[in-house]
């Protein structure tokens, strides 16, 4: 059983979807949770595939294929940078649909209809909501509309913890079915059961903090064989581990530590402030940047985002995203390439994913992929006002 002491961490994320405490589990980073959640679909419901977007993090898809599952990749829309809920692929050997809130955009309306075609068959509608911790899509009534919601207390998510996860599993859908029911009774039977981290595990996530500003300022001759070594014993756990580009997870599920718990319920109790300091920044780039730029409509003041998408219209060969995000560097600043290229930061064996890297079907994840670049949002108002001004200045210059 998961320790008492994880019960305020679980009151508080109920307390923030308008949920049950009961029904929040957790885990060490959310992949853990996905991992069991498709891992216990395969053994109630057989062998099939989730569909799911190929513009996303690999650590989002891996959990599909240690289930023995199969990724299924569905296009997507440039305004939510969700699947497109009509045409996604939905078939009898579907086991879930998968809708991601890239970057925090909740696109409600759109969530909706995919999860309507997903309740006209077995599969289970799982919302990744990893980027916007204690936010889900909803429906009309303000009832969330997912089967399972995986949040994400981890690197570069929109707390400043750098581990932790938790998954939730809507109530309501024991009653689709008898054959749901065992479902939600054998996954919370399993999530129960998960293993708590080992000592190593433990002192590793204590230790990354400083483990990363000493690798930051090593030069690379002494960092890149010094994060070796951390790597290979263990004692340095990567938001990506080197399995992970191949099809793997990083390790066996397992919980929090009650550290990483108290980490995780500190930050979660200045969600709010952390929100509005993050929407001053991402309302600056929304009302400042040139509109030359691809800007995702379904971006909204409500939500607050943990980098903020654009994307540089051009060709493939012009390299125009790449191009600006080097510009940007160069002048002091921290742009990102998510998810730059497709199951990012890349694969070696496409096949292994059944990902098609010519993107078959898949037009706007292709665009997408090939233009994207992101701007944090957690820069001050100033900083933010600079890379508007940078960004505004080299658009005019180059596209």
């Amino acid at each position: 059983m998961p320790p008492s002491n994880f019960r305020p961490l679980q009151n508080l994320l109920a307390e923030l979807t308008n949920t049950r405490a009961e029904d929040w589990f957790l885990f060490m980073r959310a992949r853990h949770g996905m991992a069991t959640v498709y891992q216990t679909l395969h053994q109630c419901f057989g062998q099939g595939t989730v569909t799911t977007q190929a513009y996303t993090c690999v650590t989002a898809v891996n959990p599909i294929l240690v289930a023995g599952l199969k990724p299924e990749y569905g296009d997507i829309d440039p305004d939510s940078i969700a699947l497109l809920p009509d045409t996604a692929p939905l078939h009898a050997r579907t086991r879930a649909l998968v809708w991601q809130n890239t970057f925090g955009i909740l696109a409600d309306a759109k969530a909706a209809v995919l999860r309507s075609r997903a309740h006209n068959t077995p599969a289970i509608f799982l919302e990744d909501s990893a980027h916007c911790v204690g936010s889900m899509v909803r429906d009309k009534q303000g009832e969330p509309l997912a089967d399972i919601s995986v949040h994400s207390f981890g690197v570069e998510k929109l707390l400043p913890t750098k581990f932790g996860g938790a998954i939730w599993i809507n109530p309501c859908l024991r009653e689709r079915s008898p054959q749901h029911q065992r479902f939600v009774e054998k996954l919370i039977t399993t999530c129960a059961g998960v293993r708590t981290p080992q000592g190593r595990e433990e002192k590793a996530m204590r230790r990354y903090f400083n483990q990363v500003r000493v690798l930051n300022h090593l030069p690379r001759a002494l960092s890149a064989p010094l994060r070796k070594t951390l790597l290979k014993t263990d004692r340095f756990l990567a938001p990506i581990m080197p399995v992970e580009q191949q099809g793997k997870l990083d390790r066996i599920p397992a919980l929090p530590s009650k550290w990483v718990a108290a980490q995780a319920l500190a930050q979660l109790k200045n969600i709010e402030d952390t929100r509005r300091r993050r929407q001053q920044v991402q309302h600056l780039y929304q009302e400042k940047l040139t509109r030359q730029l691809h800007i995702p409509a379904d971006i909204s003041d409500s939500q607050a985002l943990v980098r903020f998408p654009l994307f540089v219209n051009g060709t493939p060969s012009d390299n125009q995203a790449e191009r600006l995000f080097s510009f940007l560097r160069e002048k002091g600043y921290y742009p990102g390439r998510w998810y730059r290229p497709a199951l990012f930061p890349g694969v070696t064996d496409y096949d292994l994913y059944n990902f098609d890297p010519e993107f078959s079907n898949l037009p706007n994840t292709k665009y997408l992929i090939e233009s994207a670049i992101n701007l944090p949002t957690q820069e001050s108002v100033t900083r933010a006002q600079e890379i508007v001004s940078l960004v505004n200045h080299w658009v005019e210059e180059h596209c």
